[in-house]
């Protein structure tokens, strides 16, 4: 049984549901200007000026000759109606920006999205946006010029007063001898962990941008808080970087309740956090993960997304190979930085993923040896009516699980991407044969 094509009503293509227009990027690295859209379900998107063009000429009732006109007139070159639709069905149609006027949205359809190697996994939301967008405008004020001078200054003084008074590994021993300061250490860490983005979610809605959710996951093998702030690539540079550093900035101000607090009272606990969190701010800004310092870095560079630039910078440095498009389209400033970058993450993440792979034996055995000992722990917490000691066992127990799931989703990908570049690589070298 045949169906007469005839039948079938061509496409009547329309902007898809949601689809916001939000104008050039700014500060990009890019030698050509490049748009910012934003789907329906919130995922941010750069495209070309033509492709911009094309969506932003859609309209309901509008024939495919007038939107090509329209794009035509707009771009200075001839689109044809067959460019046109081979544009939306090749490119903005699967990137879920255009849709088929005729057909009805699939709800169950799911937007492609990038799925890297090192990327956040099990995702779940913590505060939702509206309370979110509440939280950072109430601390906006917080972003004024003269208040985060004053923040700074008073960082460098507590600083310099607490280095002079010492007593940082007496504070150690007292904290690591008591499971109730341990616990009180855990908890006080993972709240500036939670203000550390929150302040991400101000600097985006200082800026003018609107933040999404704080949620968390577990990013490589550790657990990790994130926010959404893709909406600050709407701003301008300096509006990125403020977006990129405010997390710090807010933990500085944890740096200063909590020196203030040991200052006045002498708890240990407190000077401990001092040191520990500032330990964990310079880890931040460590540029060869997903840290707060790898966006800064593609931000200054004004190139979004580093690792998408890897096998193409790697690839145009093999001698007599063309420059990779991915390459040539970034301006010259931009392509040394991103070609430094990737020269010292690449043997940084190669020998890291090395050492964990040799040694990961080793870390399962000791992993499951340290559980068996929480285990007993919280056995004798229970026996004991020790709440302190039982909470403890039990924190302990899921932070040592959760890395095991990362390191196990790392793996799975890493095994799936090297049998699909065997694959390629039989592919090709069956076709050579023939």
């Amino acid at each position: 049984m045949t169906t007469d094509s005839s039948t079938v009503p061509a496409p009547r293509w329309v902007r898809a549901d949601g689809v916001q227009l939000l104008g050039a990027a700014s500060g990009s690295g890019l030698v050509d200007t490049t748009y910012l859209v934003r789907r329906g379900d919130g995922q941010l998107l750069q495209v070309s000026e033509l492709l911009h063009l094309v969506v932003r000429e859609l309209a309901p009732g509008r024939a495919p000759e007038e939107v090509a006109d329209a794009v035509t007139r707009s771009f200075g070159r001839r689109l044809s109606t067959e460019g046109l639709n081979q544009l939306i069905s090749g490119t903005l149609s699967p990137l879920g920006l255009v849709a088929d006027g005729n057909r009805r949205p699939d709800p169950e359809a799911v937007q492609p999205r990038a799925d890297p190697l090192l990327s956040l996994r099990f995702r779940g939301t913590l505060l939702p946006e509206p309370l979110v967008n509440a939280l950072a405008g109430a601390l906006r004020p917080a972003f004024y010029p003269p208040i985060v001078v004053l923040v700074l200054a008073a960082l460098v003084v507590l600083d310099v007063v607490l280095f002079l008074q010492g007593g940082i590994l007496q504070a150690l021993d007292d904290v690591l001898k008591a499971p109730v300061l341990l616990l009180g250490l855990m908890v006080l860490l993972m709240v500036g962990a939670l203000i550390h983005e929150l302040g991400h979610a101000t600097a985006c809605r200082y800026g003018g941008a609107r933040p999404g959710v704080i949620g968390y996951g577990i990013y490589i093998v550790f657990p990790a808080f994130f926010t959404n702030v893709t909406d600050s690539y709407r701003l301008g540079r300096a509006g990125r970087l403020r977006t990129d550093l405010g997390g710090l900035y807010f933990n500085v101000w944890c740096l200063l309740a909590a020196g203030t607090g040991y200052l006045l009272t002498g708890n240990g606990l407190l000077l401990l956090v001092v040191v520990v969190m500032q330990l964990e701010m310079v880890q931040q800004l460590i540029p060869t993960v997903r840290f707060d310092g790898y966006f800064v870095l593609a931000d200054l560079a004004g190139v979004p997304d580093l690792f998408a630039r890897v096998k193409p910078v790697l690839a145009s440095l093999l001698p007599g190979r063309p420059v990779h498009p991915l390459v040539a389209e970034m301006k010259p400033v931009a392509r040394w930085i991103v070609t430094l970058w990737v020269l010292t993450v690449v043997p940084t993440l190669v020998l890291g993923l090395g050492w964990m792979l040799i040694s990961l034996p080793v870390i399962l055995s000791r992993t499951f040896h340290a559980m068996q000992h929480h285990a007993s722990l919280l056995a004798q917490a229970v026996a004991d009516g020790a709440l302190a000691e039982f909470i403890l066992a039990v924190l302990s127990i899921v932070m040592l699980c959760l890395p095991l799931l990362g390191l196990a989703v790392l793996l799975q990908k890493l095994a799936a991407m090297l049998a699909k570049l065997a694959a390629r690589w039989l592919r090709r070298r069956a076709g050579s044969r023939r």
